[in-house]
C-alpha cells in the first residue's frame, strides 16, 4: 500500500489494494462503502441506479484509481483538480462504482508484477472477465448478484484498450453509438442480455484521469434504448454432469427452471429472455453446461 498518508499520491502512482480503498473511504466517511475485499463505492441520494465497472483486470488499474478518485474528490468537496460527479448528477442518481471487479491481481501486484498471465484470473485461476454465464469465481457471484439486487437503469463498463470507443452491446442499443456483438460469457456484455441497458467505454493505456473523469462525467446522462426483439423460448435439456449445480445456475440468470428426471425445463424471467435466446442461437448452452438440448418450443 504505497504512500498510505497521502491517498493523493498513492491513487496517482500505482496500483491500491482493495484493503487500502476500503480503509481510506472508511476513515473519511465517504462513498458509503461496504465489504472490503470486494469495495462497492456509492454517491448519490437520486432514485436512478447507475453502476460503474472496471478491473477485470490489473491493467485497468488507472481506471479504477481515477473512479476512486472522483469519489474521494467528491466528499472532500473538489479540492483536487480534477472532475467528479456533479450536484446535478447525485441528486438524480444513485452511482453505485466496483473499481475492481477482480481483485485478486490488485493484492498480488507485489507477486505478479510482470506475469501477464496472471492479470486477469483470479485466486483459482478463474478468468473473472469470461465468466459471466458459469459463475464459478466468487467474485463473479458477487457482481453478478450486485446487478440484480440494484436493477440499474445503466451499466458503465471501463476497459483498458488501444484508443477510445465508446460502444454498447448488439442486443440493447443506446443512442447512436456503435454497436458490438453481444457475448455472454464476457462481463462486459453480459447484462445487456439480462435486460440492462450497458454502455462499454475503452479507455487508451495512457489516458490521464481528467479525460477519464469527464468521458464518465458526460455518459451519466438520459439515454434513447432500444431493445432488440426477442422470441419466447421453452427449452429442454438432458443433463450429463450435477443436476442441482446446473439448475442453481441458471437460476441466477433469471430463468425459470424446473426438473424432469435427468432433464430441465428452461424458460425465460422477466429479464432473461434475450440471453435464453442468445445461448440457444449460438449452441452456448451446451458449450458452457454439460447438458444436451432436447427440445426447444415456442411459447
Amino acid at each position: 500500500m504505497p504512500f498510505t498518508g497521502e491517498p493523493l499520491k498513492a491513487l496517482l502512482t500505482d496500483i491500491v489494494t482493495p484493503k487500502y480503498v476500503y480503509s481510506l473511504m472508511e476513515s473519511l466517511k465517504c462513498g458509503s462503502v461496504t465489504d472490503r475485499e470486494f469495495p462497492i463505492l456509492t454517491l448519490g441520494a437520486g432514485t436512478r441506479q447507475i453502476l460503474i465497472v472496471t478491473g477485470f483486470s490489473v491493467n485497468d488499474y488507472r481506471i479504477s484509481n481515477t473512479l476512486i478518485y472522483m469519489v474521494l474528490n467528491k466528499c472532500v468537496n473538489h479540492i483536487y483538480p480534477i472532475p467528479t460527479f456533479s450536484a446535478s448528477q447525485l441528486s438524480k442518481w444513485s452511482i453505485k462504482v466496483i473499481p475492481m471487479a477482480n481483485p485478486w491481481p490488485y493484492n498480488s501486484w507485489d507477486m505478479i508484477r510482470g506475469k501477464g498471465p496472471f492479470y486477469s484470473i483470479d485466486d483459482e485461476g478463474i478468468p473473472v472477465r469470461y465468466d459471466a454465464l458459469t459463475l464459478r469465481s466468487k467474485y463473479s457471484i458477487k457482481l453478478h448478484n450486485l446487478v440484480h439486487e440494484v436493477n440499474p437503469e445503466l451499466i458503465i463498463m471501463l476497459m483498458n484498450s488501444d484508443k477510445w470507443s465508446i460502444v454498447t452491446p448488439e442486443s440493447i442499443r443506446i443512442n447512436d453509438y456503435g454497436i458490438v456483438d453481444s457475448d455472454p460469457a464476457d462481463f462486459v456484455h453480459h447484462f445487456s442480455l439480462e435486460n440492462y441497458p450497458t454502455i462499454i467505454l475503452s479507455v487508451p493505456r495512457d489516458a490521464e484521469p481528467r479525460e477519464i473523469t469527464s468521458e464518465v462525467i458526460q455518459l451519466i446522462k438520459e439515454h434513447s434504448i432500444k431493445v432488440r426483439e426477442s422470441k419466447p423460448l421453452e427449452v429442454v435439456v438432458r443433463v450429463h454432469g450435477g443436476l442441482d449445480n446446473i439448475s442453481n445456475v441458471l437460476k441466477l440468470h433469471g430463468f425459470l427452471v424446473s426438473v424432469d428426471g435427468d432433464k430441465l425445463i428452461i424458460r425465460a424471467g422477466s429479464k432473461s429472455q434475450l440471453l435464453l435466446n442468445a445461448l440457444v442461437d449460438n449452441n452456448l448452452i451446451e458449450h458452457y453446461f454439460d447438458v444436451e438440448i432436447s427440445e426447444i418450443h415456442l411459447q
